[in-house]
Formats: structure tokens, sequence, C-alpha cells
């Protein structure tokens, strides 16, 4: 059955079940941005947030990070994003 299919409680189950079991996901992180109208992907296999970000602040002002579970791309969850923006936002040592 396809995702768009399904009903909603069985779609509430399966990202619950995704969420409380998230290491059996294999899921990674890849930074993001666009260039010249085109989307861009690092294609590393970012396993913490922090790492692709660090991977994406020095390509473009307009970075922002993917999670990759099964191979498909996804939106943050609200948890991940705040992760994302504390780093984005957080004060950088300049060098003298």
């Amino acid at each position: 059955m396809s995702p768009d299919r399904m009903p909603l409680l069985v779609k509430q189950i399966m990202t619950g079940l995704r969420y409380r079991y998230a290491s059996l996901n294999n899921t990674h992180y890849e930074a993001a941005w666009t260039d010249s109208r085109g989307d861009c992907r690092c294609m590393h296999k970012h396993k913490m947030l922090s790492d692709a970000a660090r991977c994406g602040l020095p390509r473009a002002a307009g970075w922002y990070i993917l999670a990759v579970e099964r191979g498909e791309p996804r939106q943050l969850t609200t948890a991940e994003n705040k992760i994302v923006n504390d780093f984005r936002f957080a004060p950088r040592k300049t060098k003298p």
C-alpha cells in the first residue's frame, strides 16, 4: 500500500514506530542548498545533524539540512530543526 493511501491511524502508528526505533531507520543527514537555480546536496552520509550543518555552512547563505531515511529525503522534525537552528545561530569565534 502506498503511503498516501494509508489510513491516518496507520500513518500515526508508523511515524511513532519510526521515531521510537530511529536507530533501526538507517537515517543520515545531508546538507543542501540552491546554486544557479538548481538544488544541490553534499551527498555525504552524516550521522549527526551538527556534522551536516558544518558541511552546509561554508557552501551557501541559504543552506539547509535534509534527513534521508531508506534512501528517501524528508523534512526535519521539529526537534531536529531546533538542533540545526541552535548550530546556525550559535556565536562563532573569529580568528584575529
